[in-house]
């Protein structure tokens, strides 16, 4: 139970990390850029870690299904991420991004028939009214100011909020992180191409922007990782709420270290929906 716990608790930290080293990759590589690659090292570093696992059912249309859809939400959450983080503040746009727990809650009951409790109810209603409050401040509801930055925010909760379940439903023929090399690979199928029809800059990172690359990616997959480590140890209802502290130790970041200082009702926002996303997993 203890070990349980304290993975779960690295999720979050390895998510936290990542979150702070995809915005510095974004503003050095541009968001496209930096997303391919680092989804590239995640990819990879996912898939090997899979050849430890063994899946415990056969290959299936349903899977098919979940895992074309996976890719094309990783696509939006991934370019939701960067571009927000590239062009935002991190204390702004990682709790916008953490309210992908309510779409992932809303499928869990309309599509896969789970129900949530009224705690669940509360803290989606917290991340729900927290990411309006960021919305509604001043420098974010005009044109100007961070409102890209939102825009993407909210795509990348979009993909995220897809993107979850799918990797849920592909675990038992793919492996938990199977599961994610998989949506990654269909997702740079799908990329890729577009990124060369739209005329995207691609070209491979060079010296210090491999590294930063490599850390987003692999941290992003270490998140993952401990997370499937941790459910096997402990019971879901525990793992959650310490892997999902990841975005408001990422606030905690950008207040301590990069000195952001968004306004009071911004920062109330951000605070409401990071306690939303707690809530929503206990």
């Amino acid at each position: 139970m203890v070990t349980g716990v304290l993975l779960g608790l690295g999720a979050s930290a390895s998510w936290a990390v990542a979150n702070v080293v995809i915005q510095r990759s974004s503003r050095r590589l541009g968001a496209v850029r930096a997303a391919l690659w680092a989804q590239v090292a995640g990819g990879i570093g996912a898939a090997l870690i899979a050849l430890l696992e063994q899946p415990a059912a056969p290959w299936s249309t349903s899977a098919t299904v979940w895992a074309a859809t996976g890719g094309v939400a990783a696509l939006v959450a991934y370019a939701g991420l960067f571009t927000a983080t590239e062009g935002g503040r991190l204390s702004i746009v990682i709790p916008i991004i953490s309210s992908w727990s309510v779409l992932a809650a809303g499928i869990g009951i309309g599509v896969l028939g789970e129900h949530l409790k009224a705690v669940q109810l509360l803290g989606a209603a917290l991340v729900v009214v927290g990411a309006w409050l960021v919305a509604q401040t001043p420098e974010n509801a005009t044109p100007g100011g961070e409102r890209p930055a939102l825009v993407a925010a909210l795509a990348g909760a979009l993909g995220f909020g897809v993107l979850i379940p799918a990797i849920g439903q592909l675990a038992p023929v793919a492996g938990a992180l199977g599961s994610v090399a998989v949506v990654m690979g269909v997702e740079l199928v799908v990329a890729v191409p577009l990124a060369l029809a739209f005329g995207f800059d691609l070209r491979p990172p060079r010296g210090e922007e491999w590294r930063m690359a490599l850390a987003a990616g692999l941290f992003e997959v270490l998140g993952f990782a401990c997370v499937a480590l941790a459910t096997a140890r402990a019971p879901v209802a525990i793992v959650s709420p310490a892997a999902s502290i990841g975005g408001a130790v990422t606030v905690a970041w950008a207040w301590l270290v990069l000195r952001e200082r968004p306004g009071a009702v911004a920062l109330a926002g951000a605070a409401l929906s990071a306690a939303g996303v707690v809530t929503l997993s206990l």
